[in-house]
């Protein structure tokens, strides 16, 4: 099909109009659900841009993209017209029929869960019922990023009588009309030790697919359990990307009483998959039974793309990253990202460089992420601090970037579309996990009668796991980790899961009263006494710099065991594995510097002093023996 497009001539049959006239009637008939449709209306687009033109607006109002048409000019896009005004009537919102169905089911029901595409709209759907809902609201999401995120994006939204928090805390209470408290449920189980302060109306668990990570899943839907115990009258709403049975959210915790699911596949971004080959790039399409290749393009097409001003996304590995020589792969592409001279860019690539202590260019502290970022090229990984990578994701956002390095991180959730992904590391993807990256390829515009579409690159040796991955469904677990047997749940979990079962948290530790037995007949208190009286002097705590030079080795040790063992009574374990050791060991200065009030750059310079004298006392004493 995709040679037959490529190469057809409209002039001179009607083939390509009967291809369009055939999608457009069953997106009348389904909606937008089929991305096979999807990719060849992108290829007619970009070939036969002409004949495309003369059904884009009718194809825009058949998708229910209403926000992106203009007034309707025949029968069916007057009835389509209609359809937009009987949902502003009903929601009092520009939504999309996905939208205003999503938007009902969560004002009607008790219990929502829903999946849909990355580019659905479901931003915009938050953004609404964060606005429209008068009582406090608890966002939970899997990750520190995502918190970031979501606080600018609800600062920008509510005035200032509402207040936005990171943590859960009853402060400002005087001047604070409601709270909206945007957390991960580890931080969420804060809300179980107060007494019950906040006016709790709703719940968004947005990726709430984390349920189904080993550890961090049973943390989840503890947390969720915990809300229904505590806040039962609260709406609760499950949001997933590309899952295919939304209403197992529900079953595994039985909330079947004033509930409902919903399975959204309505797209609205298409999609072109290009396959490169020794340096040569074809395009194919995975939906086909056997996936077959084009004729070669004739023209560089990451070249094209940068110097029409479009961007890209590398999704690679961490590993990679750090290779000397990984960014001379796209050596070539480089060149086409020319310096930025924006003063709002200028002013992030100073936030970072003053954050990392890096030094103009040229200079011994010169920095290389500052000095790709100076041409629009950034770098994203897990291993970056939080605050750095927050520069880096504003940077993207407001359309700065023209190369993104980045790693799995950028998939779980963040908001940063590119017109193209080429994946270079194809190791550990699964699914979801794939779906949500190509979800970044092609971004959603607003400019009116504009159908939108967006490129995956890949390797040629991923080609066919490529395609069998990318039409494989995920499916959620319909059964809670909490409800597994004994021996199915890891020792550090048992708790936990415990104590969910049997409903014994200490509201006030929050603790489970298994852990607080524990710690009664543990008999630590040497242990605690030891540390106080080793890491404090006169009251006061000591520094990091104390802890490696007024401190002999043996004392250093002592503390490290200490720790340990704290750590192992905490983790229901009798040892620590020897990576978990030497994280340990490393935290304690930095934790002390931490305390000490020292920043990321001054804790990077004195990790380094440190480091250097240590290898610099190791070369003395080889020397000398």
């Amino acid at each position: 099909m995709i040679n037959e497009i490529i190469n057809s001539n409209p002039q001179s049959n009607n083939f390509l109009e009967s291809i369009l006239l055939n999608i457009l009637s069953k997106i009348h008939k389904y909606g937008p659900i089929c991305p096979k449709d999807l990719e060849t209306l992108s290829y007619v687009k970009l070939f036969h841009a002409d004949l495309f033109a003369k059904y884009e607006k009718k194809l825009l109002f058949l998708m229910g993209l209403f926000y992106k048409v203009e007034t309707p000019s025949n029968f069916l896009e007057t009835v389509y017209s209609i359809f937009a005004d009987s949902i502003k009537d009903v929601t009092n919102n520009d939504f999309t029929p996905v939208q205003a169905d999503a938007y009902v089911n969560i004002k009607e029901k008790h219990f929502f869960s829903f999946s849909a595409p990355t580019s659905a709209g479901k931003s915009f759907l938050f953004k609404k019922l964060i606005v429209d809902t008068t009582g406090d609201i608890v966002i939970v999401v899997p990750s520190r990023a995502l918190i970031a995120e979501y606080l600018i994006t609800v600062k920008a939204l509510v005035g200032n009588d509402v207040l936005v928090l990171q943590f859960i805390e009853n402060v400002n209470i005087l001047k604070t009309r409601r709270r909206i408290f945007i957390v991960t449920p580890e931080r969420g189980n804060q809300l179980f030790s107060q007494t019950n302060p906040f006016n709790i109306e709703l719940f968004l668990f947005d990726e709430a697919q984390l349920s189904e990570e080993a550890v961090r899943g049973i943390s989840f839907d503890a947390f969720v359990r915990r809300t229904n115990i505590e806040y039962p009258n609260a709406t609760k709403v499950f949001s997933h990307p590309f899952v295919n049975n939304p209403e197992a959210q529900l079953k595994k915790h039985n909330y079947f009483i004033n509930s409902a699911s919903s399975l959204y596949k309505q797209n609205s971004v298409g999609k072109i998959f290009l396959v490169m080959k020794n340096q040569t790039m074809y395009y194919f399409s995975p939906y086909e039974e056997y996936p077959q290749t084009t004729t070669p393009l004739e023209n560089d097409f990451l070249k094209d793309l940068l110097e029409s001003n479009r961007t890209l996304l590398v999704y690679t590995s961490k590993s990679n990253l750090y290779k000397p020589d990984y960014l001379n792969k796209y050596g070539n592409y480089l060149k086409y990202c020319p310096v930025i001279e924006h003063p709002t860019a200028l002013k992030y690539i100073e936030q970072i460089r003053d954050y990392i202590g890096a030094g103009k260019s040229g200079s011994k502290k010169e920095s290389q992420i500052v000095r790709l970022m100076e041409r629009g090229i950034v770098i994203h990984h897990g291993s970056m601090p939080l605050k750095m990578r927050l520069i880096i994701e504003q940077f993207v956002r407001d359309n700065y970037a023209k190369i993104c390095f980045a790693t799995s991180t950028l998939v779980q959730g963040i908001n940063m579309p590119f017109d193209a992904v080429f994946i270079d590391n194809y190791r550990k993807m699964d699914p979801l996990t794939l779906k949500n990256l190509i979800g970044r390829a092609g971004r959603s515009t607003v400019e009116q009668n504009k159908f939108d579409y967006g490129y995956t690159i890949i390797k040629s040796k991923n080609l066919k796991s490529f395609c069998e991955r990318i039409n494989q469904n995920f499916n959620l677990e319909d059964t809670s980790k909490l409800d597994c047997e004994d021996n199915e749940v890891s020792e550090d979990n048992k708790d936990l899961v415990d104590a969910m079962k049997n409903n014994s948290f200490d509201g006030e530790t929050r603790l489970t009263q298994q852990q607080i037995q524990r710690i009664q007949t543990s008999n630590f208190e040497e242990t605690v006494a030891f540390l106080i009286d080793k890491l404090f002097i006169d009251d006061k705590i000591i520094t990091g710099n104390h802890y490696y030079e007024k401190l002999s080795s043996s004392q250093r040790n002592q503390i490290k065991a200490a720790f340990k063992d704290l750590y192992t009574l905490h983790l229901r374990r009798k040892k620590l594995k020897l990576a978990e050791q030497s994280i340990l060991s490393t935290s304690i200065p930095i934790l002390l510097w931490h305390i000490q009030g020292k920043s990321f750059k001054e804790v990077l310079a004195l990790r380094y002093s440190y480091l250097t004298r240590k290898k610099r006392t190791a070369n003395n004493t080889q020397r000398i023996s």
